[in-house]
Parts: C-alpha cells; sequence; structure tokens
C-alpha cells in the first residue's frame, strides 16, 4: 500500500511537469535546453520523474504479486471445505498472459476477496466485492495500455512533441485513480484476512471438553 501511494504521488508529479510542458515546449527539444535555465530544470524533472516512475512500477509490481499469492495460499485454511478456482500461482501468472490478463485476474482477485470471509460467517449464495473493485480494474486497464502507448511513442519519436506530452498526461490521469483504488483493494482483503485469521485463533485457543465425571466400568 505504501508503494501503491509513492506510485500514485510520482504521478502527480508527472501530471505537473506535462503541465509545464504544455508551457515550455522547447522542453522536449535538446538543441534549446541549454537557452533557458527553466526549460533546463523542466527537462531533468521530465527525465528523472520518469526513471523514478519506471523503477518504483517494477518494486510495485513484485510486491504486490508476492501478496497476492501469499494470500491466496491463506485461502485453504480459511475454508477448507470450499474448493477455490484459481490457485495462487495462476492468480499471479494470469497478469503475464495477453489476452488472459484483461479478464483472469480481475476474476481471481474478485475469489479472493470473496474467500477471505471469516470462517462460519453467514453467507447466502456469493457476495459481490465492493463496488471499487470493477473500477479499480477499470483505472488499472487504461492506466496500462495509456502507459504502453506513451512510452512507445516517445522512443520511436515519430509523433510531435505536444501530442506525446498529452497522451503522458492522459496517462498519468487514469495512473493516479489507478493506484488509490488499488490501495482500498488491497485494505479490504487484508482486513477480511486479519478478521480470518482472528478467528482461526479463537476455534485453536478454545480448551478440549471437559472428561466425563466418571470412569466408565471395565468388564
Amino acid at each position: 500500500m505504501v508503494l501503491l501511494g509513492i506510485n500514485a504521488l510520482l504521478h502527480f508529479f508527472s501530471l505537473l511537469v506535462a503541465l509545464l510542458i504544455l508551457f515550455f515546449p522547447a522542453a522536449d527539444r535538446v538543441d534549446e535546453v541549454s537557452n533557458d535555465p527553466m526549460v533546463l530544470m523542466v527537462t531533468l524533472l521530465k527525465a528523472g520523474l520518469a526513471l523514478l516512475l519506471f523503477l518504483v512500477y517494477i518494486v510495485t509490481i513484485v510486491f504486490f504479486l508476492m501478496w497476492m499469492y501469499r494470500s491466496y495460499e491463506n485461502l485453504p485454511a480459511f475454508h477448507p471445505r470450499t474448493s477455490i478456482k484459481f490457485s495462487s500461482g495462476w492468480a499471479v501468472g494470469s497478469f503475464f498472459v495477453p489476452f488472459v490478463s484483461l479478464v483472469v485476474p480481475y476474476q481471481a482477485m474478485k475469489e479472493l476477496w470473496r474467500k477471505s470471509e471469516p470462517p462460519g460467517a453467514i453467507q447466502f449464495g456469493d457476495l459481490a466485492p465492493p463496488s471499487f473493485f470493477p473500477l479499480w480494474w477499470a483505472f488499472w486497464i487504461a492506466s496500462n495500455v495509456g502507459g504502453q502507448i506513451y512510452f512507445r511513442i516517445m522512443v520511436e519519436e515519430k509523433v510531435p512533441s505536444d501530442v506525446t506530452n498529452l497522451v503522458g498526461l492522459a496517462s498519468d490521469l487514469v495512473a493516479i485513480p489507478a493506484a488509490l483504488l488499488a490501495i482500498l483493494v488491497v485494505r479490504s482483503i487484508d482486513r477480511r484476512q486479519t478478521e480470518a485469521s482472528a478467528a482461526l485463533n479463537v476455534q485453536f485457543s478454545q480448551p478440549p471438553p471437559p472428561p466425563p465425571p466418571f470412569s466408565p466400568v471395565s468388564t
């Protein structure tokens, strides 16, 4: 959750830099950078933020998938008699399979939320996750698509700089709510698993039934 918050903050600063470039378009032209200290500052901010965002994004993905895998590993302990549709490995690996990554990870996250309820909780059918789950997934998809488009047109340098800047600005706009909604998703599942774990501890800590008041007569 901390890393997701840092992602949202960095995208916010990247958004501000993109707005600055709208007023200093020469920041995207290397030959004009040395003529203006303000343009130089904006250029360095843009490059530094892009590198920092990439590094933090990679670390966040690693920690997010580790958390998801371990959370899935907890499910059999909460409901040992309930079948689990996705394995821990497939729930994580589905993020890396083309086209499958558009659907299966979200289904796995919904199952993770449902099966994380405390043992013995009254349940009538499959409970639907909170309303911010589909919002998170929509912003997550939009953020990844926007980020990939921005990276490709920036590397190829075949698109005018003002268009590239607008694509980057739009990518930051969807990345911020995607990160904030992901925090809500993680916190929601973590809270349910904490309650489920506490319920298990109560069950295991209960003393055994007392012995009978008399010993059986042997024959």
